[in-house]
């Protein structure tokens, strides 16, 4: 539904095109709501200027910290999203990897895509040279990310040891049901982040 509506009511700040569909897939129902009141249409948004800001707000509301942390969200999603096939392919080979093994393909990936998303993001609405959007990026995001990531893995530590009996296997829905608790888990851990990161003065994504 939110792809759908992005073909009618594109949002103005590009990335947040792949974003929003994103958090439709690890938040159901929820995400399609705030899509509706904060995405879909500019006149439906709470305030215009989320969209594309023209000043820096250090008093933003929820709703600026919600889509500052989807990004984060996302990233992660994509970075599960080319993890997960790596993992299925080491069980096929009888190699069984742990937790940390996966958070040194994961982690990375995530901080290259949540990176990648913000430098566009600023890049389109800034208009600053490479290497000035580029630093901003990097203060914006590593630090909702790693936070976010831990929220992660903390929740995947506890599902591996009480739940899934130390097994990663993506063959079985109960573990993508773990991992997607794990998700909003890191958003939760992810929003004050954010919050903090907003509150000093850096712009969010959109």
């Amino acid at each position: 539904m939110i792809l759908k509506d992005i073909f009618r009511f594109r949002h103005p700040v590009t990335v947040m095109n792949v974003i929003w569909p994103l958090t439709g897939l690890y938040m159901p129902f929820i995400g399609w709501v705030a899509w509706w009141y904060l995405g879909r249409k500019p006149g439906r948004q709470i305030r215009l200027k989320q969209l594309i800001p023209q000043a820096i707000n250090r008093n933003s509301g929820w709703q600026t910290i919600f889509v500052s942390t989807s990004l984060s969200a996302a990233a992660c999603i994509l970075a599960e999203v080319i993890t997960i096939p790596i993992v299925t392919a080491l069980n096929y080979f009888s190699i069984y990897p742990a937790l940390w093994h996966e958070a040194l393909i994961t982690l990375p990936l995530c901080l290259f895509v949540g990176l990648f998303f913000q430098f566009l993001a600023i890049r389109q609405r800034e208009g600053y040279s490479f290497w000035r959007v580029l630093g901003l990026a990097c203060k914006t995001e590593i630090f909702p990310l790693l936070i976010f990531q831990a929220g992660v893995f903390l929740f995947m530590a506890l599902a591996l040891k009480y739940v899934l009996n130390q097994e990663i296997n993506p063959l079985l829905t109960h573990f993508w049901f773990m991992l997607q608790l794990a998700i909003l888990t890191g958003f939760v851990f992810s929003w004050p982040a954010s919050h903090f990161v907003i509150k000093r003065g850096l712009t969010p994504v959109a």
